[in-house]
């Protein structure tokens, strides 16, 4: 029987695998490579490991990728720090996932090898939440059954030769093999930030 508590997790990462199978099926251009991370990757920082829900790596760019599985309304500005989240009678405040993922980005052009502007954040949403009210801009914050269609603008510039793909793919593969390596210390990592955090907020009172 399934922990009340787990559900958010396992909605999470049903909402990854479903984002990586529209990732594989996006039309691409006639001769070009690609590839989908198969989990989630776990790139190095001065502090350990930051966690990147999904790579999708392709001649275009690496397009690094933030999931949110989330029921209810978001709303949010580009510069705000955090964000909410209402619903079920019930108001949820979450790290911009703007700023959240732009680090990943950072991670990601420093683990390739490549410049910033060729790492290109995505955030993604699942299809049922209600993304009306966050301010967009310029940046990509799509919806899951929106991806394909979002995305096929960028697969059509070429940033990267054919060997130099090649060799982001081994490295996108490298660390995929590692993953189990680095996923649970990481969640322990972020379960005892939370701790403390909680355990800050009690003493405060």
């Amino acid at each position: 029987m399934t922990d009340e508590s787990d559900l958010p997790k396992i909605r999470g990462k049903e909402q990854e695998a479903l984002l990586r199978k529209v990732l594989s099926a996006c039309d691409k251009p006639t001769g070009s490579l690609s590839y989908v991370s198969p989990v989630a990757l776990y790139l190095p920082t001065e502090n350990g490991v930051t966690e990147v829900d999904a790579v999708f790596i392709h001649e275009s760019g690496v397009y690094v990728f933030e999931c949110k599985h989330m029921t209810g309304a978001v709303s949010g500005k580009l510069r705000d720090r955090m964000w909410t989240k209402t619903g079920d009678g019930r108001v949820l405040s979450f790290t911009n996932p703007i700023i959240q993922n732009r680090r990943h980005a950072e991670a990601a052009a420093i683990y390739f090898g490549v410049k910033p502007d060729d790492c290109i954040s995505c955030v993604v949403f699942n299809d049922s939440c209600d993304i009306s009210r966050v301010e967009k801009g310029t940046e990509r914050i799509w919806k899951t059954g929106d991806v394909k269609t979002e995305l096929a603008p960028y697969l059509l510039k070429k940033r990267f030769s054919r060997e130099d793909t090649e060799r982001l793919i081994r490295k996108a593969e490298k660390a995929a093999s590692s993953a189990d390596k680095y996923a649970d210390t990481h969640a322990a990592k972020i379960r005892d930030a939370k701790q403390r955090k909680k355990a800050e907020k009690k003493r405060g009172r």
